[in-house]
């Protein structure tokens, strides 16, 4: 299996902790293929997010360990906020145990941003921002695409947004909408 090329498709969030929440295939139905599926495609991600300066090394196996964790929380969380429940006290305590490890690491600028100064912050980082997200909720919510589970901030204009993206998922909805109209004909 080759390793995932980052793009700016897989970036739909609006907002780094959603779309490290995003990295895998698919949250649902079932769950699909892992995306950081190494070492080396975390350090990709890293760095198509701007979240580790290029020249600050190599992700060991701890700290993907520690990231595939982290997300795992991070769901839980994302979906009870977005289902207007409390995030259960276990992932939260999970969330703020990552803030703290690796935050020698973390530097955060006048504008609230958070980033790493090597790889051992980035799971800080991530656990930071997330907090961010999770105690200042957005007005436009965070919502999980309808096709794949991916989050997203809504930010569209009646805050009805479906889909992770049109070119993927909304695209695919709109599709299989058409073939069944035709096949009712």
């Amino acid at each position: 299996m080759s390793a995932t090329t980052w793009t700016d498709d897989h970036l739909v969030g609006g907002h780094v902790a959603l779309d490290f929440c995003n990295t895998v295939y698919r949250r649902f139905p079932e769950l699909g293929a892992e995306l950081l599926d190494s070492t080396t495609t975390f350090r990709a991600w890293l760095d198509q997010v701007a979240l580790v300066p290029d020249s600050a090394g190599a992700v060991d196996d701890a700290s993907l360990a520690a990231a595939l964790d982290l997300r795992a929380s991070l769901w839980q969380a994302f979906d009870a906020h977005r289902e207007g429940r409390a995030v259960a006290p276990k992932a939260l305590a999970h969330i703020l145990r990552s803030a703290q490890r690796g935050s020698d690491d973390v530097s955060l600028d006048q504008n609230g941003v958070v980033t790493a100064a090597a790889p051992s912050g980035a799971v800080a980082a991530l656990a930071l921002a997330a907090l961010q997200l999770l105690l200042n909720p957005p007005v436009p919510a965070v919502r999980a695409c309808d096709g794949c589970g991916w989050f997203f901030v809504d930010t569209s204009r009646a805050r009805r947004r479906r889909w992770c993206s049109m070119k993927t998922c909304g695209n695919e909805h709109k599709v299989a909408r058409y073939r069944a109209l035709r096949a009712g004909r």
